[in-house]
């Protein structure tokens, strides 16, 4: 597999498409501690159903199974980065807002 240059960013585009495509998991995620923290997240507030963390040849990876949805334009957030590697956005923390009156992730 290459390398990549984000990898949060990387799991959260695929985990987007294969939801845009109906796909029912998405396959051969590079494993990660912080990776399998962030899918912590995106089951506890129900945006995947499951993940499992599997090891072929002494390398582990992570299949995350996806929930179904009707219609995957309207059920499925927009995903947009405003920091990437090509530009960094740097902001206090002071700065971010709460997001759903605080119920956002």
């Amino acid at each position: 597999m290459s390398y990549v240059n984000a990898p949060v960013h990387d799991l959260l585009i695929r985990i987007k498409n294969a939801y845009m495509a109906r796909k029912t998991n998405v396959d051969d995620i590079t494993f990660s501690k912080f990776k399998v923290n962030v899918l912590d997240l995106l089951k506890r507030y129900n945006f995947i159903k499951n993940y499992e963390i599997t090891e072929k040849n002494n390398k582990k990876s992570i299949k995350v199974t996806l929930k179904m949805v009707e219609n995957p334009v309207n059920d499925i957030p927009e995903i947009k980065f405003y920091s990437k590697p090509s530009r960094p956005w740097y902001i206090s923390y002071k700065d971010i807002h709460a997001v759903a009156g605080g119920k956002g992730i």
